[in-house]
């Protein structure tokens, strides 16, 4: 985790500089990519879950589920569908909330889970169309992406959990759990709402 400090301080202190410089000639669709986990609720949602859930495991189990987390999204970068539906990211992510919420510490089902979620959040970072190496570009930003905020996210957990000695923090990782599974509910309620029959305005 010092190291992950270390690296993130650095980031930060050339922040600065690298404003005033574009990127470099060919690779700009990798800044794109770091954005794209950003680019729509469902992935946001995604990644939330998946994060709450590894960071309540012991320190010892996060580094296999992170591994688990990297190499699914890695296999959903090179799904051929990479259409994924609201509906099923919807439905993944109250699950996996909601194991977050039990705080159960069962192994077999959460990498069930990190994995489902890694899977569809590759497949939801494959752009459109393009020249094959624009395609790399991009989806390398997502991945490398994707898996940053995982191991941060995640971190940030498993720190707070061990240095934290505070009766209510795991009551409170509990209640943000159940908050993306409602939030998560209620989108997924919306997907089967029929569509408004008033004219436009």
């Amino acid at each position: 985790m010092r190291a992950a400090g270390l690296g993130l301080g650095i980031l930060v202190g050339l922040t600065g500089a690298a404003q005033a410089h574009s990127p470099v000639p060919g690779i700009e669709g990798f800044y794109v990519g770091l954005l794209h986990p950003f680019s729509s609720p469902a992935q946001i949602l995604l990644i939330l879950s998946a994060g709450l859930l590894i960071g309540g495991f012991p320190r010892d189990r996060v580094r296999w589920l992170l591994a688990a987390f990297l190499g699914f999204s890695f296999a959903g970068l090179l799904w051929s569908g990479g259409d994924v539906s609201d509906i099923l990211a919807y439905t993944v992510v109250i699950a996996t909330s909601a194991l977050a919420a039990a705080s159960a510490n069962r192994l077999f089902p959460a990498a069930g889970c990190v994995a489902i979620a890694g899977l569809l959040l590759g497949a939801m970072s494959v752009p459109d169309g393009g020249l094959w190496w624009d395609r790399f570009v991009t989806m390398s930003g997502s991945l490398a992406g994707l898996n940053i905020l995982m191991l941060y996210l995640s971190g940030c957990v498993v720190v707070l959990n061990e240095r934290v000695h505070w009766a209510m923090l795991p009551v409170a990782f509990r209640i943000a759990a159940a908050w993306i599974a409602a939030v998560s509910s209620m989108m997924l309620a919306i997907q089967f709402a029929p569509a408004s029959s008033a004219p436009a305005l």
